[in-house]
């Protein structure tokens, strides 16, 4: 008995280990992204955004149009750096978004992502913050928040291909609602 607990608890922590490890490695993946589209968004098209468009069948979507013309008119900028306070903050909304199932930019206690952001990792200047949900590679978040269909606005898409953000923090978790979600947290200034 006592040997069939300890197999499973050696087993759960395995997998524990595992997951957190494959997050990590999709945020990491998911800085690259966001920085091929920043720093060569021509070839982003052809590489990335024009296949995924192609294979989810989005041809005829006018976000996805609308995507393709503006990457077509991005000029290349500066690539965005890991800053690990802004990984701390966004690594705390998405654990609070995915436990209490909750999703948006208000933690669930109310507090606005401004406040967290400034406070918390002393982001000055310009900040802004993307969350996305279900998706299950690096490449689905960011073309999700790339495209941001039904999203009049654009405010995601505007907030990757904005230059003057310098820093970025990138968290990828398990949400009880819609499996995973990943937050991105930007700053102009640290």
């Amino acid at each position: 008995m006592i040997k069939a607990i300890v197999k499973s608890a050696l087993l759960l922590a395995a997998w524990l280990v595992s997951a957190y490890s494959i997050a990590q490695n999709q945020e990491q993946e998911v800085l690259i992204l966001l920085n091929e589209v920043r720093t060569n968004p021509k070839k982003f098209i052809e590489t990335r955004a024009l296949p995924y468009i192609r294979q989810q069948n989005l041809t005829t979507n006018k976000f996805a149009k609308s995507l393709l013309q503006d990457l077509k008119q991005t000029k290349a900028m500066a690539a965005l750096v890991e800053a690990p306070a802004l990984t701390t903050v966004a690594r705390a909304h998405a654990n609070d978004m995915g436990t209490s199932g909750k999703a948006g930019h208000e933690s669930s206690d109310g507090t606005p992502f401004n406040v967290r952001v400034r406070s918390q990792a002393n982001a000055q200047g310009r900040i802004a913050e993307n969350c996305a949900y279900g998706q299950t590679s690096a490449l689905e978040f960011v073309m999700q928040l790339l495209i941001d269909d039904g999203i009049e606005s654009l405010g995601h898409r505007k907030n990757i291909l904005e230059p003057t953000y310098k820093w970025v923090g990138i968290a990828i978790e398990p949400h009880k609602t819609y499996r995973t979600n990943c937050v991105m947290d930007f700053a102009e200034r640290l």
